[in-house]
């Protein structure tokens, strides 16, 4: 009689040891996961960010370059970004362009700037 109960806490102990295994790997393997992904999607909010200044760079030295009525004209071929600019003038004669540029899905990039010319 002594040796079934005691078998029979063994078996209880080594079932409540396994539960607490997986438990515990379960976890961590779901923290493992989660970082992977907000590492994967802050990678991919870097290279939009990245790309959006790329595209912002080439919008200040077309501006620099280029007279008001070819600028008016002036638009972005990458369809992930969408591209607004909007054109001043101020009491002392120069030319101000407002340049907005913002990712068309939900990522959160904006970009703005004011060009003077």
């Amino acid at each position: 009689m002594e040796d079934k109960r005691y078998s029979m806490r063994k078996r209880a102990f080594s079932l409540l040891f396994t539960i607490f295994l997986v438990v515990l790997i379960g976890l961590l393997s779901h923290r493992v996961v989660e970082n992977k992904i907000f590492s994967s999607n802050l990678n991919s909010l870097k290279y939009l960010h990245l790309q959006a200044n790329i595209h912002m760079d080439f919008v200040k030295e077309y501006i620099k370059n280029h007279q008001v009525a070819q600028i008016n004209d002036l638009s972005l071929s990458d369809s992930r970004f969408t591209f607004t600019l909007d054109h001043e003038q101020n009491s002392d004669g120069d030319d101000v362009f407002y340049v907005v540029i913002e990712t068309v899905d939900q990522t959160p990039i904006t970009l703005s700037e004011i060009i003077i010319k």
